[in-house]
């Protein structure tokens, strides 16, 4: 059977396309190059059936997350219903003639891990979804307890809000990014500290209201002055809690997906991981893994076999190089990095996600004196105080960091053993890696490559764009990048652009 998952709304829009067992992904701000694009006008996306080579009248279903207090037509959600039959009185909807559902948001947040794991147990925790619901929890298809931001204040909501009144510049969907980044130039107020360190997490409403702060100085002025340390503490409190609220809702298994765009914040991540070894948290988590969800619906509604994972996370139907780069060209980017220079490395097909993994990415060596504030000068254009991750050699993460097992999706903020390597470090002393495995072949070899030359298996890795544009889409976006930036190279498949 054939079938269609929509995300269409406000932002980070998505489409995926099913034939069976193949899935086809396409996020619509790879080709316009408008960071967290979303189809406001929901008569345009069927310009992407040519991209992912379908016809319309050819599907047997299609599935939909959509704002439904936007849309007047659509019933009033029911907390109760996780998805409903719909029809909507546009082009091309009127049209269609195949059944289209309406997927609850955290349904379909709690379905979209289906590529890595086959667990019924899922933990949503978004800056807020249907009816404003901050967290959910599903466990067998069905949810078992939901909380909306009056109950519990969404975490991701509060350091937007935060981020807004501090003047954080970029798109509001980037904004709780920057905060995780920031808490760590403050410090842990100890006398509010003191006050919320015995409340549990559903009290998290309490303790990041702002009243409740200022209350604890009797004073405006000393409250403005000490607005870090207040999100410090905050941000303390979450990693501390939510561990201890998560255990009340899982089973003995203790393993779980979790996801929403909550889910991205790697210092919180850590400390549920440690908590957690069996959790699993997809790339996708936030709303651009929505449209995977949709099709696993169609899919389970519809008893058909599971899909295929091959290749994932590199599904993007964005433009592929014509060419691998061979081992001649890997070993020439290799001394290039070794020598210092920056270099663009677009091979493949591009990553899921918003974090470049390998195919999508700018690469350096981590040791490059200042290479941190060289690279944020010379290409990437953003805060000094955002920090790099670091890309290694699975077998070799345990030599240089706290950490055992996988780290495939830059999920995890992590302690350095002996040497720190100041361009990949923030100023906590840690670093979000990525463990790279050989089946990642020509990322892989690169490391190698590197290792051989350096003694180092791994490279500061970021997404290949600049600041405020989405990761390139097309050879020519990143050409592009190469001109308009500082960049010293740029490998394209087997081709060196200089």
């Amino acid at each position: 059977m054939k079938f269609l998952g929509l995300r269409l709304d406000a932002h980070d829009s998505s489409i995926t396309y099913t034939d069976g067992p193949n899935v086809k992904y396409y996020k619509p701000e790879r080709h316009n190059q408008i960071k967290h694009f979303g189809y406001d006008n929901l008569k345009d996306w069927p310009q992407v059936s040519k991209i992912l080579g379908f016809n319309i009248e050819d599907l047997n279903a299609i599935a939909l997350v959509i704002d439904v207090p936007k849309h007047s037509y659509l019933p009033k959600e029911d907390p109760d219903r996780l998805y409903e039959y719909i029809s909507i009185p546009y082009l091309p909807f009127t049209e269609i003639k195949c059944p289209v559902f309406r997927i609850d948001h955290h349904y379909a947040h709690s379905l979209s891990s289906w590529m890595l794991t086959d667990t019924e147990e899922h933990f949503v925790h978004d800056g807020f979804g249907d009816l404003e619901r901050s967290i959910s929890i599903f466990n067998n298809q069905t949810k078992i307890k939901s909380y909306n931001i009056h109950e519990i204040e969404s975490f991701g909501r509060f350091l937007g809000d935060l981020g807004k009144y501090l003047k954080v510049e970029g798109h509001p969907e980037d904004i709780a990014g920057k905060l995780m980044a920031l808490q760590s130039f403050g410090q842990i107020d100890k006398g509010y500290w003191n006050l919320i360190q015995n409340l549990s997490y559903e009290d998290f409403s309490k303790v990041s209201n702002y009243e409740n702060y200022k209350r604890c100085y009797q004073s405006n002025i000393a409250c403005e002055l000490n607005l870090l340390n207040y999100l410090s503490t905050i941000h303390l409190f979450t990693e501390n809690k939510l561990p201890e609220f998560f255990k009340k809702y899982l089973s003995d298994k203790q393993e779980f997906t979790y996801s929403g765009g909550v889910a991205h914040n790697v210092c919180v991540n850590t400390k549920l991981k440690e908590a957690f070894p069996k959790m699993i948290i997809p790339p996708h988590c936030a709303d651009e893994g929505l449209s995977f969800g949709c099709v696993e619906f169609l899919r389970r509604h519809y008893e058909q076999p599971a899909f295929s994972k091959q290749g994932f996370p590199f599904w993007q139907s964005d433009t592929p190089p014509d060419f691998h780069p061979q081992l001649s060209t890997i070993k020439r980017t290799a001394e290039h990095l070794a020598a210092g220079k920056i270099v663009g490395w677009y091979q493949g097909q591009g990553e899921v996600g918003p974090r470049a993994l390998g195919n999508r990415s700018i690469l350096m060596s981590p040791e490059v004196t200042n290479g941190k504030h060289i690279l944020n000068e010379k290409v990437k254009h953003r805060e000094d105080y955002r920090p790099f991750a670091a890309s290694i050699k699975l077998d070799k993460a345990p030599e240089y960091f706290d950490w055992q097992g996988e780290s495939p999706f830059m999920q995890y903020s992590v302690k350095f053993k002996d040497r720190i390597f100041d361009p990949i470090s923030h100023i906590d002393g840690t670093s979000r890696i990525q463990t790279v495995k050989p089946n990642h072949q020509y990322f892989y070899q690169l490391l190698s490559e590197f290792e051989k030359v350096t003694g180092i298996p791994m490279l500061l890795n970021t997404s290949l764009n600049d600041n405020g544009k989405p990761i390139a889409g097309n050879p020519k976006d990143a050409i592009n990048l190469l001109r308009n930036s500082e960049l010293d190279m740029l490998v394209i498949g087997d081709k060196v652009v200089i």
